[in-house]
């Protein structure tokens, strides 16, 4: 029984599948006998190589995509469409940012349209300016940022119209090294202070261990379906030095690599 915190905005999937039509007859069934529950307040990862479905049941999860099979539930209550509790952070910023808007114009976009007054509406933008290390570039336009700092301000839009879970693709993916590292260790410190539920797609191992409660691993697409769940146990900042980090690798690594030359091993078979 879940209780507190965790009673709310918990995801249930059970026996989910997706299917897309393809030229001619046949089908592509990209998703089969999703089950998974993702609790109030966590941080789960959804870990698979690319091509494999993890942005496809993240779009169903969203709302964007219909499933074809099985059940969605949020809080008890069907998912069937887009919602403002739940928001996606993508991997390209630039494809969701207004290049004409600067930093806080563009996070501010969203309580416009829902015509929250001036005044509210820079309290707001303030607060999260601040949470994701903005302070000082309020006036800048997106083609005068780095791409760790246009990631910030997606990251701090979507937080100020306060949805309860993000929705995250890929969003370090196109970053360099150190970028990355440093938006990994900031998402970690919003995530604690917000307390929202994340679901993070990734296909690094690395990345995963560094951000998740839990790791979901995917299988190769079609048919694919989360097979191991690893629970992370490490305390916050993770090390990637310490030895109980590399041993989880280790033992994550060994699933992914071997669930990917079974998956490959099969389609050798069948031609």
């Amino acid at each position: 029984m879940l209780t507190g915190q965790h009673q709310v905005n918990c995801i249930l999937i059970e026996n989910l599948a997706k299917t897309f039509a393809t030229a001619g007859p046949n089908t592509h069934n990209v998703l089969k006998d999703i089950n998974l529950r993702i609790n109030g307040g966590e941080f789960f990862v959804l870990l698979g190589p690319s091509g494999c479905g993890k942005s496809t049941l993240l779009n169903v999860i969203a709302g964007f995509f219909d499933k074809t099979a099985g059940s969605l539930l949020l809080n008890n209550q069907p998912i069937c469409e887009p919602g403002r509790e739940r928001a996606v952070v993508f991997q390209h910023p630039d494809a969701s940012l207004f290049p004409w808007l600067n930093v806080r114009e563009n996070i501010e976009f969203g309580l416009r349209m829902k015509k929250v007054n001036p005044g509210k509406r820079q309290e707001i933008s303030n607060k999260f300016i601040k949470l994701v290390g903005l302070a000082g570039h309020e006036n800048k336009f997106p083609r005068e940022l780095s791409g760790g700092m246009k990631q910030r301000v997606q990251l701090a839009r979507v937080l100020a119209n306060d949805p309860a879970i993000l929705l995250m693709d890929e969003p370090f993916g196109a970053l360099d090294a150190m970028t990355r590292r440093s938006m990994q260790q900031e998402l970690v410190r919003i995530w604690i202070q917000a307390k929202k539920t994340i679901v993070f797609v990734t296909h690094d191992i690395q990345e995963a261990i560094l951000l998740g409660q839990r790791i979901g691993i995917m299988s190769k697409s079609p048919d694919a379906t989360i097979y191991k769940i690893h629970e992370v146990k490490l305390p916050y900042p993770r090390d990637i030095t310490a030895r109980e980090f590399n041993d989880l690798y280790k033992k994550i690594a060994a699933n992914f690599f071997e669930e990917i030359s079974v998956c490959e091993n099969q389609e050798k078979l069948v031609v």
